[in-house]
């Protein structure tokens, strides 16, 4: 049973632009250790950046009702290829409670826009 969808899009020039402004305090204010680490190898990283907060976004969305949790709280982890979700201790016990049992997800990027949509499912 689907519990919510959410979906998000994201310009990567605007991530490029909090980037250069901010550095490291917007990096570590929504990015967990891992999403920057794999980020910042790439030549390019704003549309990397840009996949992984369109996640996080999709994934706020998707929880319906919207719960107090911050951008740490969910992450992408993995390198090339398949990425794995990260979940921090507090968002698990509000899935739990929520009986949210699988999270599925897509992202995809390109130059200018980076797409992520999520689905939440239920028992």
């Amino acid at each position: 049973m689907i519990h919510g969808i959410g979906v998000d899009i994201c310009d990567s020039m605007r991530i490029k632009n909090l980037l250069d402004k901010y550095q490291d305090k917007f990096l570590n204010r929504i990015f967990i250790d891992t999403e920057v680490e794999y980020c910042l190898t790439k030549s390019n990283p704003a549309p990397y950046l840009a996949a992984r907060f369109a996640f996080k976004e999709a994934f706020f969305k998707a929880l319906n009702p919207p719960m107090e949790i911050s951008f740490q709280d969910i992450g992408l982890t993995g390198k090339e290829g398949k990425k794995n979700v990260y979940t921090s201790q507090s968002l698990i016990k509000i899935l739990d409670k929520m009986e949210v049992k699988n999270i599925q997800f897509s992202i995809s990027h390109e130059k200018h826009y980076s797409i992520a949509m999520v689905l939440l499912e239920k028992s």
